[in-house]
């Protein structure tokens, strides 16, 4: 086995943690384009951690899904996701809340090889969703030793590579909140422009339609793309104008469609 200096082993750390933090982007935009509700990502770049030991294990990746996701998952309270495993690709996991389980009593490992595609990954979850018990394999296939090979490993990393999304955000984190804030802002333009709409009675209380608006003020501030923050912004002068004016004004307080329809949402631009 190839021995490493601090230096270098930091070093080859911080390398695998961004390999494995791109490649769990483009599984995550793959699941994203298909409307699935991704909340988050993880990588760990740590091959050297001893504590990884205990799980036959060492880097490890992650997608994570909003709790009601989570819960259709697993059918009750609990946890869900999809993890990729250094050492033996990808697995769904469901820990029913109060079983006593770990993440490797329920896990389903897809079997496709270390490095699928994310449609692969992306077809695995589909068929997770009809039927866990027929998803891939509760026996866990291994396809190189922990802590073997750091650098061959980082090297099939950079092999996935998107090059040019690569050059356009070298950090994962920046990327996936970029990716992310681009799909959903893509799910509201299609829900705001989507043909024969017709007129909704909800009953709401005050509180709750100041609520939403405080929610949608929040994204105003913190969505990274210039048109998610003025989408939001218009939506909530939206529903606020329509709790002032009454079930009539739907026609006249349309900012958010009107801007949907317009140019502006479709630009690209960020700020």
């Amino acid at each position: 086995m190839v021995t490493y200096d601090q230096d270098e082993a930091e070093q080859l750390r911080g390398e695998l943690e961004d390999a494995i933090g791109h490649y769990m982007v483009a599984v995550a935009a793959k699941l994203l384009d298909e409307g699935l509700p991704v909340a988050g990502i993880s990588a760990f770049g740590a091959y050297d951690d001893p504590g990884q030991a205990e799980f036959d294990g060492d880097v490890e990746g992650s997608v994570e899904f909003t709790q009601a996701f989570q819960q259709s998952l697993s059918g009750q309270d609990g946890g869900a996701g999809l993890l990729w495993c250094g050492v033996s690709g990808w697995c769904l996991f469901r820990t029913p809340q109060g079983s006593g389980q770990v993440l490797m009593d329920s896990a389903r490992w897809m079997g496709a090889g270390l490095l699928p595609t994310p449609a692969r990954v992306a077809a695995f979850l589909s068929t997770a969703r009809l039927d866990p018990s027929t998803a891939g394999s509760d026996e866990r296939p291994f396809y190189r030793a922990p802590r073997s090979g750091p650098t061959a490993l980082l090297d099939r990393l950079h092999g996935l590579d998107d090059g040019e999304a690569a050059a356009e955000e070298r950090f994962f984190e920046r990327r996936f909140a970029s990716v992310r804030t681009d799909a959903y802002q893509r799910r509201v333009l299609d829900a705001l422009t989507a043909p024969k709409q017709g007129i909704v009675d909800v009953a709401l209380h005050t509180g709750e339609v100041e609520s939403l608006v405080r929610f949608l003020e929040y994204v105003e501030g913190a969505a990274p793309s210039r048109q998610a923050r003025e989408l939001a912004r218009r939506l909530g002068s939206d529903l606020s104008l329509r709790a002032r004016d009454g079930r009539e004004s739907h026609h006249e307080h349309r900012a958010a469609f009107d801007y949907a329809v317009s140019d502006g949402a479709g630009d690209g631009a960020k700020a």
